[in-house]
């Protein structure tokens, strides 16, 4: 009865785990922008104004561990193609690395294209 429980329990995680895609790109210090936050005394990055598809558009950011290594997969175009068609059912993370920082930060937009029926 034990094993079948964990068979059970193994199945349904798998069943219902999601398919996330990763997505890391490199900052690009001519064209994006580091939003910082406000009214503290140490400098913190709050997020990224990252230039897509001709406008800036704001990421919220967290920084991952130090020892996190990840590799640039996504150039600018992707990223503009990816938000173009991106959606409320598809599950994406967003990475940035800061070359100068040696550092990536786990970023996401707000904006989603919500259609009314």
């Amino acid at each position: 009865m034990k094993k079948f429980c964990i068979i059970i329990f193994l199945v349904s995680f798998q069943a219902f785990s999601q398919n996330h895609q990763n997505f890391v790109f490199e900052f690009d210090k001519k064209t994006d922008e580091i939003v910082f936050r406000k009214n503290i005394e140490k400098k913190e990055i709050s997020g990224f104004k990252i230039l897509t598809n001709k406008r800036k558009m704001f990421f919220s950011s967290n920084s991952i561990g130090n020892n996190s290594k990840l590799e640039i997969n996504t150039s600018r175009e992707q990223l503009n193609t990816i938000l173009q068609n991106d959606n409320a059912n598809q599950t994406y993370h967003f990475f940035v690395y800061l070359k100068d920082k040696n550092k990536y930060y786990s970023v996401d937009h707000i904006v989603r294209k919500i259609s009314c029926q």
